[in-house]
C-alpha cells in the first residue's frame, strides 16, 4: 500500500518538477506573474502560483467596455399627451446611470457601478424624445469600462430641485428647473417626476437572456429608450406630471481583440 503510494507521489512529482521549474525561471527574467491549477495524478489539484517581484502579485480582472445611447425607441411616432399641441421635446436632466448584477437590488444595495461617472459632478441634459439610435448627440457620455460579467439592472438618477451648484452647460428649460417639456407652438411646461420615483431601476427583460452581458475585452452598447407610446404625462398645477416607460436593448459591438 505505501509502496503504491510512493509511486503515485513520483509520478506527480517527476510532472510538477519540471513545470514549477520554467515558471519560476520566467518569473526571474522580468515582472511576471503566473497563476494556475495543475491536475496531479490521482485526481488532486496542486495551485502554483509564480511571481516576481515578490511576494506575489494578484489576479487582475477581465474589463469590457459599455456605450451607452439614451432617448427614444427607433420608430416610434407618438408622443405623450397628445391632446392640443404635441410635444417636440422632452429634457430631463439626468445626475447618473447605474448597473447592477441582481435584479433585486435596491437602492441601498452595495454593487451599484456607474456607467456615467461625470454625472454625479456634472449632470447633463437630454431629450428623451430624440432617436437614441440615429442621433449620437442624444447622449454623449464617453464610454465606460465594467469588470466584465452579466448586469441584471440599470438605475437613472434624475437630478432634482434646486440644481444648487450644479450649473448645467446647456439648459433648454427656464432657469433652474431639470426637466421640462418644450410644446410644438414654443411654449416650454415644467416636468415634475412622481416624487416617490426619484431613482428609476429598470430590469433587462427585453434584452438578451434578461441581462447586459459585457464580455471581457470586448465592447456592448446599451440604449435605454423612451417608450413613447407607453408613457404619459398629465397636467399637476404649473407643470406636467411625467411618468416615463423605458425599455433596455443590448447590441454587442466587435470584439475589442480583433
Amino acid at each position: 500500500m505505501g509502496r503504491a503510494s510512493y509511486h503515485r507521489l513520483s509520478r506527480a512529482w517527476s510532472t510538477l518538477f519540471p513545470l514549477t521549474a520554467c515558471l519560476l525561471c520566467a518569473a526571474a527574467c522580468n515582472n511576471t506573474c503566473v497563476s494556475g491549477t495543475l491536475n496531479a495524478p490521482g485526481g488532486s489539484t496542486v495551485n502554483v502560483k509564480v511571481a516576481s517581484p515578490p511576494p506575489s502579485c494578484p489576479l487582475t480582472t477581465a474589463n469590457g467596455i459599455v456605450h451607452l445611447e439614451i432617448g427614444a425607441a427607433p420608430g416610434a411616432t407618438s408622443t405623450p399627451g397628445i391632446t392640443g399641441p404635441h410635444m417636440a421635446h422632452l429634457f430631463v436632466t439626468l445626475a447618473g446611470v447605474d448597473v447592477h448584477s441582481s435584479p433585486l437590488a435596491s437602492d441601498e444595495t452595495p454593487g451599484w457601478l456607474p456607467l456615467a461617472s461625470e454625472l454625479q459632478a456634472h449632470p447633463f441634459q437630454v431629450d428623451l424624445l430624440e432617436d437614441a439610435n440615429a442621433n449620437a448627440s442624444a447622449a454623449p457620455f464617453p464610454d465606460a469600462v465594467l469588470p466584465a460579467g452579466a448586469y441584471r439592472q440599470i438605475r437613472l438618477r434624475f437630478a432634482s430641485l434646486p440644481l444648487g451648484q450644479f450649473a448645467l452647460e446647456t439648459n433648454h428649460c427656464d432657469a433652474g428647473a431639470p426637466h421640462c417639456a418644450v410644446l410644438s407652438d414654443g411654449r416650454v411646461q415644467a416636468l415634475a417626476l412622481p416624487p416617490s420615483r426619484p431613482d428609476l431601476r429598470i430590469l433587462l427583460e427585453s434584452a438578451p437572456s434578461r441581462e447586459l452581458y459585457v464580455p471581457p475585452d470586448g465592447a456592448v452598447t446599451l440604449a435605454i429608450e423612451l417608450d413613447r407610446d407607453r408613457s404619459w404625462t398629465w397636467p399637476a398645477g404649473d407643470a406636467l406630471l411625467f411618468a416615463p416607460v423605458f425599455r433596455l436593448s443590448v447590441r454587442q459591438n466587435a470584439n475589442l481583440a480583433d
